[in-house]
């Protein structure tokens, strides 16, 4: 970040008491500038100018500036520290430390990959950094290579905080929201990041700072979401500990992912304490967005459902679709200054602290050559792909839905991003032209039924689907939901 080009026409040569010296770089959240505290206390900044409006909402303003008070709280000693921010006028501006060093994008690109030792003190002083951010409450949300500076003392973490703060504000250029190359699975699902979102990133940072190389490459962005959602990963010139590491880090579902902590342990030599798997992400959850209940059973009692206008209270069967995902070409030259990554769905209600789950009632798997045939060959081909359309259960909801299907694979994925749960569709049969998957909740089990049965038909054409999903709750409710899908 040492290296300011000039300003620019249209640049501003000054933000509030800060006087703008150059350019550090520009990316999706906005420019970013050297700056002089001029008679204050900080000496040299960093300004970044944000790409987005707050609008003339009173409660908008406070709630950003919350968000960065929060990250004030982020341990200064492995991290660009936020010093200050502003929102006067329609685009807010942020101070945080000045880091003299390139970043390891920077680094990796123009002097080669990482090794030995340099990765090692790499990654540990990025992990450590992630677990002050997470000990903080904060989900950095876009941890990529770009934000990770090489200063003098060391490797800092930069711009955590930031996409949080920005929900809900007007983005008011065509900057990319997010890295998508570096998302998790399910930031590009919709579903909300938690801190396993963050262990993901870095995982696939460490992969590219040792090899040059993304760990799920691809020729175009959608082959890279592609490889990400369903692929393995190329873990490049990673051998040994490191190696193992970043394995289970990379797993698609984040409940599965160590924790930041457990993943610094692992890489001193500290494995005594059992890794702890994730919490729900929903306290990092973005502030605002509808409240919702689902059906989901604790003790032998199904929870009330609030009627709000345009949610469906359904359980975890139910397949909503995924929240899009704003992706732009992803460039691997040149300074990014971060992105912020669209808000997730509205948080979900409150729900009882224990849950009781019983698997869902279904029919017995078929027999006979069309059930061996489908153990054999898995998911046929002309059911394979996106598929995505409006169902109903059978209180009178309607909501959109949205199930992947890979060829010959053995199991699909389907999302809940606003129960903001997701899970697996299992192939466990099938009956003439009819497939029969078991559904099991793998992320957000607590807010949604973990079991259920689905079942496909083809519809007319080669482009339609029939879904019907049946599923029972532990106090003995019966759930179906049924809608054509059709593929995207």
């Amino acid at each position: 970040m040492s290296a300011a080009g000039t300003l620019r026409p249209g640049d501003p040569d000054r933000l509030g008491r800060y006087r703008l010296a150059g350019r550090l770089g520009e990316g999706g959240q906005g420019v970013v500038y050297l700056g002089e505290d001029e008679g204050g206390p900080h000496g040299r900044v960093a300004v970044k100018l944000l790409n987005a409006g707050l609008g003339q909402e009173s409660e908008a303003r406070a709630r950003f500036m919350r968000e960065l008070e929060t990250a004030k709280r982020v341990a200064e000693f492995c991290t660009a520290a936020i010093l200050d921010a502003d929102v006067a006028g329609d685009r807010p501006y942020i101070v945080s430390e000045f880091v003299d060093g390139p970043s390891l994008h920077h680094v990796v690109m123009s002097e080669g990959p990482r090794t030995r030792g340099a990765l090692e003190r790499l990654a540990v002083g990025t992990a450590t950094a992630l677990v002050a951010i997470h000990r903080a409450g904060v989900v950095h949300r876009d941890f990529k290579p770009r934000n990770v500076l090489l200063g003098p003392d060391g490797p800092r973490v930069i711009d955590f905080g930031i996409a949080r703060a920005l929900d809900g504000a007007t983005i008011t250029s065509s900057g990319a929201i997010g890295t998508p190359a570096f998302m998790a699975p399910e930031q590009l699902e919709g579903l909300r990041a938690g801190p396993a979102a963050d262990v993901f990133a870095w995982a696939a940072t460490m992969v590219f700072a040792s090899s040059g190389r993304l760990p799920f490459a691809g020729e175009t962005m959608t082959a890279i979401v592609g490889r990400i959602l369903h692929g393995e990963p190329d873990l490049g010139e990673l051998t040994g500990p490191l190696r193992d590491l970043a394995v289970r880090c990379l797993a698609k579902d984040p409940a599965t992912r160590p924790e930041a902590s457990q993943v610094l342990r692992t890489l001193i030599g500290d494995e005594h304490q059992a890794p702890v798997p994730h919490a729900p992400a929903a306290p990092y959850a973005p502030a605002g967005g509808p409240t919702m209940l689902m059906p989901h059973p604790t003790a032998r009692t199904d929870p009330p459902r609030r009627g709000v206008p345009g949610v469906v209270a359904v359980s975890a069967a139910v397949v909503a679709v995924a929240a899009a995902v704003a992706v732009t070409a992803y460039a691997m030259s040149g300074r990014e200054g971060g992105g912020a990554d669209a808000a997730g769905p509205g948080a979900v209600g409150p729900l009882p602290a224990t849950a009781s789950s019983t698997p869902a009632t279904s029919p017995p798997a078929p027999s006979g050559p069309d059930a061996a045939e489908s153990r054999q060959t898995g998911i046929p081909a002309r059911y394979a792909g996106t598929w995505t359309g409006r169902v109903t259960q059978n209180d009178g909801k309607v909501f959109p839905a949205r199930l992947v299907l890979p060829a010959g694979g053995g199991a699909g994925r389907i999302t809940y991003p606003a129960q903001n749960c997701a899970g697996t569709e299992t192939l466990a049969g099938r009956t003439g032209e009819t497939l029969r998957f078991q559904e099991r909740i793998t992320f957000g089990a607590e807010r949604c039924v973990d079991t259920g049965t689905v079942t496909l038909t083809p519809g007319s054409g080669g482009d339609r689907l029939i879904f019907h999903y049946s599923g029972t709750s532990p106090s003995g409710r019966q759930w179906t939901v049924t809608g054509p899908l059709s593929r995207s």
